[in-house]
Formats: C-alpha cells, sequence, structure tokens
C-alpha cells in the first residue's frame, strides 16, 4: 500500500508541475530562466484552461507577460503623468492659520517706547501658482492673506525705562536767601507709563512673484528661486488705556531724589503757588529758610511753609504728577511693509502622495506707519505722527515649512509653520502739532516779550533768554506747518509664528 500511495503522489506531483512551471514564468522572464510555457503549443496547456481564446492571446506563448509588461508600462507612464501634471497648469492652495506676534517701536532721542504684546490673529489666505509646463520651467506666483486680530492684547507705553525719555536738563529760577532770583542748571523730568487694552486688529497683505521652476534638483529634493513684491499691512488699536506720570526736580536748591546704593528714589515735584499763579516760594534743600522777595520767612527749619500775610490761599501744584483714564481709544496706528524680496521654495518627493516643502525668503520693504492719539491735545487729528523708512532702512526675513499629502488625484492636505520678522531702522519721525493749542501758546510768548519790552515785566520777573528761544523754536513750527521732523529717530519691528492647514488643488 505504501508503494501505491508513493507512486499516485508521484503521478500527483508530475501533475501539478506545469501549473507551478506556469505561475513561475509569469513572473519570471526568460532572462534568468528558461519559461516553461515554451513546451506548451496552441493545443498545450494555455488552451486547455481557455486563457488564449478568453484573453485573446492567440497563437503568442508569451500573451500573459506582455500583457502584464503593458500594465507596468501604463502603470510607469501613468505615474510620470501624474508627476508631470504637478508642474502644469494652474494650482490654488487656501487655509487657515494662527499667528502669534508682536510690534514695537522706540525712538532715539525721544526715548519713548511702545509695544503690542502677545497679539493672536486668525489668518485667512490664498495662493495660487500658475506653471508653464515641462518645456518651459517657469511660473508666476500670487498669494493674498486677510487677518483679525484674536482675543485682547496688553499695549505698553513706556517712558520710563530709557534715560533720555525721564531727565533733561533745563535752567529754572530759584530765590536764594536774599529774595534775589537766581537760574541755576536744574535736572527735570517726567517719567511716565500706561497699559491699555488692543483688539479689534486687522491686517493684510498680498505678494506677486516670478519664479523658474526646479532651477535646482538634488535627487528627490528640488529648489525654486523667484523674485516678487510684497505688500503687508498691520492696524492696531488700544482702548482702556490706564497711566501715571511723574514731574521730577533734581537741583543744587532743591534735592527730592535720594540714593540708596545703586537705588534711586524721586519724590514729585510739589510747588505752592499764589491765586494769581505765581510761585510763592522755591524749597531750599531739606532744612534752613526761604524768604520770598520781601524778605519774609515761607519755610522754616521744619521744612513747614509759612505763607505771608495778604497773599490769599496758596494753590498747590504738583507739576505733571497725575493719574489718568482713557477708556475709549487712545492710541491707533496703521504700519505698512512694503518692496521686493528673493526666495527659495524647495520641495522633497517623499513618496507619489507626501510631499516636505519648505522655503526662505528675504525682502527689503519701504516702512510707513501712521498713528493717532485722540487724547492728546497738543497734537493733530486723525494724524498725529507719521513715521518713514526709505529703501534699505529695513528689512523683511521670512521662513516657512510643511507637509503635503494626497487626499485625492487633485486634491491635497496641506499643514505647515510661518515665520516672520520685520524691521525698520533710523526712520524718519514726523509730528503733527494742533494748530490752535500751539498758536496759543505763542500768542502767550509774545505778550510777556512784549510785556518786557515795554518794562512791565523785569529781569526778577522772566527769564528773557528762555522765552526768546521759545519763541524761536514755535515759530519755527509754524513755518514748517506746526510739524516736528526729526531723521534717524525711529526703529520698530513686527514678528509673528504661526501654524497653517490648508487644502490644494491642482486644475
Amino acid at each position: 500500500m505504501k508503494n501505491v500511495f508513493r507512486i499516485i503522489s508521484s503521478m500527483a506531483v508530475m501533475a501539478l508541475f506545469p501549473a507551478v512551471a506556469g505561475a513561475v514564468g509569469t513572473y519570471y522572464n526568460g532572462n534568468l530562466y528558461q519559461n516553461p510555457q515554451q513546451r506548451y503549443t496552441r493545443a498545450g496547456y494555455y488552451n486547455s484552461y481557455g486563457y488564449g481564446a478568453q484573453r485573446g492571446y492567440g497563437n503568442n506563448p508569451y500573451g500573459m507577460e506582455n500583457q502584464m509588461g503593458n500594465q507596468k508600462q501604463n502603470a510607469q507612464n501613468k505615474k510620470t503623468a501624474q508627476q508631470t501634471s504637478n508642474k502644469q497648469g494652474f494650482v490654488l492652495d487656501a487655509g487657515l492659520s494662527h499667528e502669534i506676534g508682536k510690534w514695537e517701536f522706540d525712538m532715539n532721542a525721544a526715548g519713548s517706547k511702545l509695544h503690542y504684546d502677545n497679539l493672536a490673529w486668525n489668518v485667512f489666505d490664498a495662493r495660487g501658482v500658475y506653471y508653464f509646463g515641462d518645456n518651459t520651467k517657469m511660473q508666476l506666483k500670487a498669494g493674498f492673506k486677510y487677518g483679525l486680530q484674536f482675543g485682547d492684547s496688553p499695549m505698553i507705553d513706556d517712558d520710563i525705562s530709557s534715560e533720555y525719555a525721564v531727565w533733561s536738563v533745563v535752567e529754572m529760577p530759584v530765590l536764594d536767601v536774599g529774595g534775589t532770583v537766581q537760574y541755576e542748571d536744574t535736572i527735570v523730568g517726567t517719567p511716565a507709563m500706561s497699559v491699555g487694552t488692543s483688539k479689534d486688529g486687522k491686517q493684510m497683505g498680498f505678494n506677486i512673484a516670478f519664479g523658474l521652476t526646479d532651477f535646482f534638483t538634488w535627487g528627490r529634493a528640488k529648489i525654486t528661486p523667484s523674485i516678487g513684491y510684497r505688500y503687508f499691512k498691520h492696524e492696531l488699536t488700544t482702548e482702556k488705556n490706564y497711566g501715571l506720570a511723574v514731574d521730577v526736580l533734581d537741583s543744587a536748591s532743591f534735592v527730592n531724589c535720594l540714593q540708596f546704593g545703586d537705588e534711586v528714589q524721586c519724590g514729585p515735584l510739589v510747588e505752592f503757588w499764589t491765586e494769581d499763579g505765581y510761585p510763592l516760594a522755591n524749597p531750599k534743600g531739606y532744612g534752613g529758610f526761604q524768604t520770598d522777595e520781601n524778605g519774609d520767612v515761607v519755610m522754616d527749619d521744619y521744612d513747614q511753609y509759612v505763607f505771608p500775610n495778604n497773599t490769599g490761599w496758596p494753590r498747590l501744584n504738583m507739576g505733571g504728577t497725575y493719574y489718568y483714564e482713557q477708556p475709549s481709544t487712545s492710541h491707533k496706528y496703521e504700519t505698512e511693509w512694503a518692496g521686493p524680496y528673493l526666495a527659495l521654495d524647495a520641495e522633497y518627493q517623499i513618496n507619489k502622495d507626501n510631499l516636505l516643502t519648505g522655503g526662505i525668503e528675504f525682502g527689503l520693504p519701504i516702512y510707513k506707519s501712521t498713528g493717532d492719539q485722540p487724547y492728546r491735545v497738543d497734537w493733530a487729528h486723525p494724524t498725529s505722527v507719521e513715521d518713514k523708512g526709505g529703501f534699505g532702512d529695513a528689512y523683511h526675513f521670512a521662513m516657512n515649512a510643511g507637509w503635503v499629502t494626497a487626499i485625492s488625484d487633485a486634491t491635497s492636505l496641506s499643514l505647515g509653520f510661518t515665520l516672520d520678522y520685520y524691521k525698520v531702522s533710523d526712520a524718519k519721525a514726523k509730528t503733527y502739532l494742533s494748530p490752535a493749542w500751539y498758536s496759543a501758546e505763542l500768542d502767550a510768548i509774545n505778550e510777556i516779550l512784549d510785556a518786557y519790552d515795554d518794562g512791565l515785566l523785569t529781569d526778577n520777573d522772566i527769564d528773557v533768554d528762555v522765552y526768546e528761544e521759545y519763541q524761536d523754536i514755535y515759530t519755527s513750527w509754524q513755518s514748517a506747518g506746526w510739524a516736528i521732523e526729526d531723521k534717524k529717530e525711529v526703529n520698530s519691528v513686527y514678528k509673528s509664528m504661526g501654524i497653517r492647514v490648508g487644502i490644494n488643488m491642482r486644475f
């Protein structure tokens, strides 16, 4: 029985061998193995199963191989066609991004600093690229973006941290013991700071560029250089602004700044004035005594003010020391960056469905910023300040990276990261003054100097040189249309980072 079973098994294996050999021949060609199907004619193995008749191979013993070869070649041609289509025609990419940013500027001479911190934006953008085709490896790209500020963020108007914003030296009148007016160099300043809330900001931008498609290629990596023009604008508004200013005086006759190690503490300026608006006395140190022009004591050894008879009730003058609230719009700025740029865009094909992208950009934009501070009664409105930077004063650097995955033959999903950095140095600053306010100031100065010329005021009453200096300054502002211009004054920076999700479609 064992021999019978062995013979039957051997016959079964021999019967199956052509089928196995046929299967092997399906996957291997004659270059490596002799195709067993060559042993069979039209009446042989294939026709016994009807493959030739059903699939139309006829007398061709290599029909299956030719068919699969054709399928493989068609797949390769299709893949090539798909890759070629990625660089032909029009491609549209639209997406949403969330950005975190900051805008700040500081002034060289004035010393003022203003910054909007922790800005949050929701931005919609659309980008289109037209590829001229394989024979013409060029492309035209354009984009547009529009964003709205998300939530609230703080604004800080800082006139404290810079020494130039706080201290200056002026000549002030001081009464000596005999009641004679003396003028001495006095260090004065008004450090101030306010904190407000920024909301409802807007941003908008567009760009257009011409590029050389896949000009550089390293394996699966392709790089496209391009040159273009970019415009970007952001608008920021501040409300609910709360601030504090302190008028500080430090001179040989009145010292109200004390130093403890490297710490300095200054008390606010306090003066007593008569009812007709003149200083009753200028204090002299923390001890001793002070007299008025008649020789009457106005301050004793205990730093107590003693008011002479017939002077009426004195008025307390705190100078520039005050607290303020500005519930409505206190600051409003519109800033533009616009100019040419160079860019390199790269892509790396992971497989037919996934792509990595990246790019860098460097531009030289023209800078312009206009601002309005409605609560400043001494400034003009709606344009209070204007800053401008020429070509080469500012630059823009940008980076982006992303991942693109295919959803269908013509649609892809993209996820990416963006970074932008704009900076201008030594831009020109222009402040527009209120004509009504400063015209009244100039008229008052002219009246005082006229009274001095008529003998109604003497050198003991006013410092003529100071009034004449201010008369010249105000007259020059009037000649310039009540505007003050400072060159190389403003340094400004805008920076942001964002995460973007988009849809890419080929047409």
